[in-house]
């Protein structure tokens, strides 16, 4: 059986439906699952087992013609039995109900009434996992979910133990991703820094880690230059990063994908966010939050992310 995906959005949202995925690959073992994912979270499918192929398509971009067309001849061509649809606007309903797909199902809402096949109700007011399990049902699935699979390669494992074995990280370490929200908002280098410091003074002996990737380096700068000895591990794909999570004792970051992925790989990790926000139900015994009252990242104290760390 071919079944189909179609999942806008961003890394997070992506690792949010992995189970969802991962539950249709038990439950039907020879099914060949596909995703139509926005380009710039295609990566994160080198983490999953349940995925044959990923295609690329600018869910918010205004397509071209020849891009909504190309997206519907790769449908057409692939003969899917069924997909599973999270958008409700009329270009994509209209191009599900021209692929052929004789099972369409999403939820209620925008075009898809018009177009699909099933649809069930958005309910807001319940976890995300409750409302991902009424769309398996209407495919017939068991909708209870269980946390997101993820599959690390190999080459991924080799390549971040040859960094840690160089950077002398044996036995755990706290890593640390000073990244910005999605609207730009940033903790502030002193409060980093301070924070940074109490780790150092409690647990000598426990490795504190930076990670560098593009969506840290702006602050990375600034902290090293107060903490000149803290260890810095730049991971060059998302395997690598997944695998460096593996590792670690702790991850405190800046609300985004690093902390869903943390926890679906079974580590704690503590997330600061300018607002509070419901958090998967899959994750909750693994991500916690700390937030601001004002709605502003830096105006949550350290002292405030320090009780938190060593109250857990």
């Amino acid at each position: 059986m071919r079944v189909l995906a179609l999942v806008p959005g961003g890394i997070e949202r992506q690792l949010e439906f992995f189970p969802v995925l991962s539950q249709i690959k038990d439950a039907l073992e020879t099914a060949e699952i596909a995703v139509v994912v926005d380009p710039g979270a295609k990566e994160i499918y080198q983490l999953s087992k349940a995925v044959t192929e990923v295609v690329p398509y600018s869910f918010q971009a205004s397509n071209s013609p020849a891009d909504w067309a190309n997206l519907l001849g790769i449908l057409r061509d692939r003969e899917y039995e069924a997909v599973l649809t999270l958008t409700d606007s009329w270009s994509i309903g209209l191009l599900l109900w021209l692929s052929g797909i004789p099972t369409r199902v999403g939820f209620g809402g925008g075009a898809n009434g018009l177009f699909l096949t099933d649809t069930v109700p958005r309910k807001a007011n319940q976890p995300l996992a409750q409302q991902y399990g009424d769309l398996l049902q209407a495919i017939h699935l068991p909708s209870q979910l269980a946390r997101p699979s993820i599959n690390v390669p190999q080459s991924d494992l080799a390549a971040v133990e040859a960094l840690r074995q160089t950077a002398n990280l044996r036995d755990g370490y706290v890593l640390i991703y000073p990244s910005s929200t999605a609207t730009g908002d940033s903790y502030p280098v002193a409060s980093w820094v301070q924070i940074l410091q109490d780790f150092q003074q409690r647990q000598p002996t426990l490795p504190v880690v930076l990670v560098k990737t593009p969506a840290t380096a702006a602050a990375l700068a600034p902290i090293q230059a107060s903490l000149p000895h803290l260890t810095v591990l730049e991971p060059e794909t998302m395997g690598q990063l997944a695998a460096l999570l593996a590792g670690a004792n702790l991850l405190i970051g800046v609300q985004g994908y690093p902390l869903t992925l943390a926890a679906a790989l079974g580590v704690y990790a503590l997330e600061l966010s300018p607002a509070a926000s419901d958090l998967p139900l899959l994750e909750q015994d693994r991500r916690v939050q700390v937030t601001s009252s004002t709605g502003k990242l830096a105006d949550i104290a350290p002292d405030a992310v320090l009780k938190k760390v060593w109250s857990e």
